[in-house]
């Protein structure tokens, strides 16, 4: 199973209008996505008689039912029913919200754009039809990529004002600049992310500017992806941190080169640059923490609009090692 916790339009700044570019993927055929709703079958289980409900769901749902009794509830085995009805009882009104929000509704259309450009751009990777929907613990999986399906949990979609999300204890998990993101419409947005990641897996490892360019493939796939999206939601900053960061592109890329940060391998520099947080660090509170982010996909676009690159697949770019992107990009804001 592969799996990640989870867990975003450039502001137009110039005179005139520019023209949208042309969306390849509009003539292309739709990708019809179907809705298997584990989280129903399962809280519609009769707690009374457990173990005859559990066999009835591991017919109906026989490789999840296993996965999500064993490695997202942490629980021993299919027949160890004591935990696993109590864990019904505990999370029963959370299911409830789930319902009342509807979020699958909000996000299918979403999700269909999503699949349909995956699709288009990576013909070879066998992309499910099949959207399997689940309520699991908030400390564990929020998108799963499985053998025939992507499972999203849906407690992680309730919308950020949800009350579930200010808890102490997880607020300790996803404090607010982390919950302001569980909303419908990143159901398609972690769920794009997560193949486009098992397509060619993300390395955290390596200089500033390798992990911010491959951050950048990743922003540019998932922007082609979701058209409809606003980078707001694309890349995960409030509207204030994306215009500072926007504004203020040239005044951080050189930073980053007066330093001679883009070779550097200290964690801490790259954490000051890439890590997920309140605000900045080294810019300040109007800026969002993970600046390399909106950077890298700056560089990558660079490269992708030189002429060089014009038939350039976004397979053959997610595969294009960083270093000759950088070198080629020749990237100076």
């Amino acid at each position: 199973m592969r799996a990640t916790l989870f867990l975003f339009f450039i502001l137009a700044i110039g005179i005139g209008c520019q023209p949208k570019p042309i969306d390849p993927v509009k003539s292309a055929p739709k990708y019809p996505i179907q809705v298997q709703k584990f989280d129903s079958a399962f809280f519609e289980m009769d707690t009374i008689y457990a173990h005859k409900s559990l066999q009835a769901l591991m017919k109906k749902y026989p490789d999840f039912t296993e996965d999500f009794i064993t490695k997202i509830l942490m629980i021993k085995s299919v027949g160890d029913t004591q935990p696993i009805k109590a864990f019904y009882r505990a999370y029963l009104p959370v299911y409830k919200d789930v319902k009342k929000a509807n979020a699958i509704r909000i996000a299918m259309p979403i999700m269909e754009e999503g699949f349909s450009h995956l699709h288009y751009f990576f013909p070879k990777y066998p992309l499910t039809h099949q959207v399997l929907t689940f309520v699991g613990p908030f400390e564990s999986y929020g998108n799963i990529v499985i053998k025939d399906a992507v499972a999203v949990g849906l407690q992680m979609h309730l919308g950020p004002s949800s009350n579930w999300y200010f808890s102490d204890h997880i607020q300790t998990i996803y404090p607010t600049y982390l919950s302001r993101s569980f909303t419908p419409e990143n159901m398609g947005v972690n769920s794009v992310t997560n193949i486009v990641n098992d397509i060619v897996p993300q390395m955290d490892t390596g200089t500033l500017i390798t992990q911010m360019i491959e951050t950048g493939k990743r922003q540019y796939i998932l922007k082609a992806c979701l058209p409809s999206l606003h980078d707001t939601v694309l890349f995960g900053y409030t509207k204030k941190q994306l215009n500072a960061v926007s504004q203020e592109t040239s005044a951080i890329w050189n930073y980053i080169v007066d330093n001679k940060h883009a070779d550097s391998k200290d964690l801490a520099v790259i954490g000051s640059l890439m890590r997920e947080g309140l605000n900045n660090e080294v810019f300040g509170e109007a800026f969002p923490s993970n600046v390399g982010k909106y950077l890298g996909y700056q560089i990558v676009q660079t490269w992708m609009q030189q002429k060089q690159q014009k038939n350039t697949t976004m397979d053959a770019l997610l595969k294009m090692p960083a270093d000759k992107i950088h070198a080629a990009a020749k990237y100076n804001p």
